[in-house]
């Protein structure tokens, strides 16, 4: 799955992808998602910080691919905040 958002002039480009593992042995597998936010601006993407990998802090994956689709691109909406304030 993959979205595009706007954000103050950048392109934040949303790729979630799905994992399998086994979780134990009595568990049927489980789909396990994880997140990559491509910043660009002008069609190029912006080098010094693209892409981002995203995960859920302690478990390295989300559940659901809304959840890794939503924390990532508040993720690179935070981060776009922060370079562009830092730049100021």
């Amino acid at each position: 799955m993959i979205r595009s958002y706007n954000h103050k002039g950048f392109v934040l480009e949303v790729a979630v992808e799905a994992s399998f593992r086994l979780v134990s042995k009595a568990a049927p597998q489980t789909a396990q998602y994880l997140a990559v936010v491509t910043i660009s601006r002008s069609g190029r993407p912006v080098t010094s910080f693209s892409p981002l990998y995203v995960a859920q802090r302690r478990i390295g994956s989300f559940d659901t691919a809304e959840d890794a689709l939503l924390s990532a691109q508040s993720a690179g909406q935070t981060f776009v905040d922060e370079w562009m304030q830092t730049a100021h």
